[in-house]
């Protein structure tokens, strides 16, 4: 099934590519839910595999974003160094950060990475002469090469490899010692398992996939502004974990996705529609609460256990 998923989604903006500006229209679309969907995935790796609810995962989206863009607007690089160095220096970022966060727990470590993530919006939004303040970094330039279609693609192979990347993490005896420390702490500790190191390793690497994805859609925008730091940023990864599922590698994914389509049809059937966005995304999520605690994941399962006995 999975392979099929990912040939469809090859497939896609053939099919987008006949419907005209429409069809470009959804391609973006499609390009952002890709994008969006990784930024869900990287930050569920410490929230539903780890335990560690962090308030402030946009700071690394963030990084990435500003490194793309800083590193192709003025220093000429080219897109393939800018998106490799992404990763690059939001783990370096997440390492300083989660080097203070992960000696706090509970609700303690959630305000400190809230605390972080608006320092670092703060020294962005400040820094006008580096960043561009509140005004954002625009223009960022695209090499001809990469029309909407092409740059779908390469969103898509990077969502792939990244994708097996982090399940081939989560199934190894490091993914299963996060997982130990996520049930019990204590008994993680007493069989030997060093859990501030596991913690900060596990926050590093989704920091780095998360600046990733703050490099990729910096690059679909051509900009990158000072909202990708803010703290209602690190809230969308976060509805999208309880959305989808956040014990699956997918589930923050396929939940990332659903609340960009809703949002996106809303806006389809009428403007104002918008407006009553807020509304929509707190029923969904009342649902999701009382009948699925696990999410659409956890609920697919358990219909198809039900109609397989």
């Amino acid at each position: 099934m999975g392979i099929t998923v990912i040939i469809v989604l090859f497939v896609l903006p053939i099919v987008l590519g006949r419907l005209g500006k429409t069809g470009e229209y959804w391609i973006w679309v499609s390009t952002e839910m890709i994008i969006m969907a990784l930024f869900a995935m990287s930050l569920n790796l410490i929230l539903g595999f780890g335990g560690m609810v962090s308030f402030g995962h946009a700071a690394f989206f963030g990084v990435g974003a500003y490194t793309v863009a800083l590193l192709m607007k003025k220093a000429d690089f080219p897109l393939y160094l800018a998106l490799a160095a992404a990763p690059f220096v939001a783990a370096i970022t997440a390492a300083i950060v989660g080097w203070f966060c992960v000696r706090l727990l509970g609700l303690y470590f959630s305000i400190l990475t809230l605390a972080f993530g608006q320092l670092l919006y703060m020294v962005v939004f400040q820094w006008y002469t580096f960043t561009g303040g509140d005004d954002g970094l625009h223009g960022v330039p695209r090499p001809e090469i990469l029309g909407p279609i092409n740059y779908y693609w390469l969103c898509l192979v990077l969502f792939v490899i990244c994708f097996f990347v982090m399940r081939m993490i989560v199934n190894s005896s490091f993914g299963l010692s996060i997982r130990t420390i996520r049930e019990n702490m204590e008994r993680a500790k007493f069989i030997g398992i060093n859990v501030r190191r596991y913690q900060l390793l596990s926050f590093i690497i989704a920091g780095a996939f998360a600046g990733l994805a703050g490099g990729m859609l910096t690059e679909l925008n051509r900009f990158a502004q000072t909202e990708f730091l803010y703290w209602s940023k690190s809230a969308e990864p976060i509805l999208a974990s309880l959305v989808g599922g956040m014990y699956s590698l997918v589930g923050p994914a396929i939940g990332s996705s659903v609340l960009i389509f809703l949002k996106i049809f809303l806006q389809q059937v009428h403007r104002s529609m918008v407006e009553v966005w807020a509304i929509v995304l707190g029923s969904l999520l009342l649902v999701v609460v009382l009948f699925a605690p696990h999410g659409l994941v956890g609920l697919y399962r358990q219909l198809f256990t039900r109609s397989s006995s």
